[in-house]
């Protein structure tokens, strides 16, 4: 049992150093920062019983802003769309459902099948 245990430390620890490295990797250094700059989510605002969450970007795409809130996990509860340059704001009703977190979330795609995203800090408000 303890050889076992060994050789799987062993193997685990290999494994590790040949992922993590750096031939070939790509780190957010070799991103070019227009990229990474593209679009921006401002932090959601609260008021008169809704949330909302801008965003905005100065990249030639199509692009989602989604306001989202935590229950058991992240959801969307209000989206917007605008064609870069610019900006949208998507707004939640949240009147009467309490304290919760909420945070927005802007998702554009780059001639690839994942999507790039910009995700705001969080914010918790009582509607």
């Amino acid at each position: 049992m303890i050889r076992r245990l060994a050789s799987l430390a062993l193997a685990t620890g290999a494994a590790m150093a040949l992922l993590s490295a750096p031939a070939g990797a790509t780190t957010v250094d070799s991103i070019p920062a227009s990229v990474l700059a593209c679009h921006n989510a401002d932090a959601p605002t609260s008021g008169g019983g809704w949330v909302h969450g801008k965003g905005w970007g100065d990249c030639k795409q199509s692009v989602d802003v989604f306001v989202q809130r935590f229950g058991w996990s992240w959801e969307i509860y209000a989206e917007a769309h605008y064609n870069g340059p610019g900006s949208a704001v998507a707004s939640y009703n949240c009147s009467g459902t309490g304290h919760y977190s909420y945070r927005t979330l802007v998702q554009w795609y780059e001639g690839s099948a994942n999507p790039r995203r910009a995700i705001s800090e969080e914010r918790r408000f009582n509607c």
